[in-house]
């Protein structure tokens, strides 16, 4: 899967038939990492300020980052996020 969406040079995924809890995988220039959805667990290392970002954009893309989720695990094929 490509990303679903680039912020500030962080790209995003969802991969399809990804483990529990839904989560998305960040990449950017200092490494990659996973952040859970709903609870916001780190799975690796990150700047804080990366973190912030990555925290706004699920705050404001929360249910829509659901949905692609849920499709991503059906084996659905998934569209960037454009806003």
């Amino acid at each position: 899967m490509g990303s679903i969406y680039v912020i500030q040079g962080l790209m995003i995924y969802i991969y399809g038939f990804d483990h529990n809890p839904p989560h998305i995988h960040v990449r950017s220039g200092d490494g990659e990492f996973t952040i859970t959805l709903q609870t916001r667990e780190i799975e690796g290392k990150a700047r804080v300020r990366t973190i912030q970002i990555v925290n706004k954009f699920i705050d404001e893309h929360f249910d829509e980052l659901n949905e692609l989720w849920e499709k991503a695990q059906r084996g659905e094929k998934i569209e960037k996020i454009n806003r």
